[in-house]
């Protein structure tokens, strides 16, 4: 999955777009969004500026494993 911003001034036109196109998951409160490909082509197309981050490293399973033992 690509990780993406998108600036305060642009969010809700952006996000109307993005989720009439396919499922979009808020990924931090930063916020930080999950998108696919198609978003991105989708997104550029309409003019719409966004910055390409890398999220947070997730916990895994094995490591909440651990955590709870």
């Amino acid at each position: 999955m690509i990780a993406i911003r998108i600036p305060k001034s642009q969010w809700g036109k952006a996000w109307r777009a993005m989720v009439e196109l396919a499922p979009v998951r808020l990924v931090t409160n930063d916020p930080i969004y999950e998108v696919l490909p198609a978003h991105l082509e989708m997104l550029s197309g309409r003019g719409f500026t966004y910055e390409i981050v890398r999220p947070a490293a997730t916990v895994t399973r094995e490591k909440r494993r651990a955590a709870a033992g």
